[in-house]
């Protein structure tokens, strides 16, 4: 019975690659930046939609006062029921 050696093949240099690659440093910075443009844009419009709010309300109580000031309501009671509803618009 003999015995066979064989000479090992020469292992080659294996690289291994990652499945992701690192994200860049651009791209960490324009998603940043996106994130920051959003929160910007949504806290404008959330300031326009209060302050289109308090002018509607402003309106509808002026609105109320100059007709409480022509004589239009009987009693405070009544003035105050008609200003209640510029809280509900």
């Amino acid at each position: 019975m003999s015995i066979l050696l064989h000479l090992p093949s020469p292992v080659k240099k294996l690289v291994a690659k990652p499945k992701h690659a690192e994200p860049k440093t651009s791209s960490i910075l324009l998603v940043s930046v996106s994130i920051f443009i959003g929160i910007i844009i949504l806290m404008y419009s959330g300031l326009m939609y209060t302050d289109t709010m308090m002018k509607q309300y402003s309106a509808c109580r002026d609105k109320i006062i100059g007709y409480e000031q022509s004589g239009m309501y009987s009693s405070p009671e009544d003035f105050k029921v008609v200003l209640s509803y510029c809280d509900v618009s």
